[in-house]
């Protein structure tokens, strides 16, 4: 009986520890991910930036400078809706992905702790 005590022991800590892996496994992918998507929407920022800049020189009047803030507010704001929407959908798929291997090693440890008492 001791034996097969001292395989479940080692049964559930080999569960925990594939549990732990597989929890900083998708951390690691997710903040690589986010560090990725952060740097590219600076990049782009950075960009559409330097783009209005250039065409600054060739505006003759208020009415221009006006409509050219107003061109790049627009683009700035829907590069940033996007942003935070890519945002948004790596970190609802992080959240399943989390949610999943939880329910699943969960549900085994407490069957295998369950089966010990028995």
């Amino acid at each position: 009986m001791d034996g097969k005590v001292a395989e479940h022991v080692v049964e559930l800590n080999r569960k925990m520890l594939n549990s732990i892996s597989g929890l900083q496994k998708i951390n690691e992918r997710t903040m690589k991910e986010l560090a990725e998507q952060q740097a590219n929407a600076a990049e782009s920022f950075v960009s559409v930036s330097s783009e209005q800049i250039k065409g600054m020189g060739n505006l003759t009047s208020a009415q221009d400078v006006a409509i050219a803030q107003s061109n790049i507010v627009t683009e700035v704001g829907k590069m940033m809706a996007d942003n935070a929407r890519r945002t948004m959908e790596l970190l609802s798929r992080s959240q399943n992905e989390l949610k999943g291997l939880i329910e699943q090693e969960l549900s085994d440890m407490v069957a295998q702790a369950n089966s010990m008492t028995q």
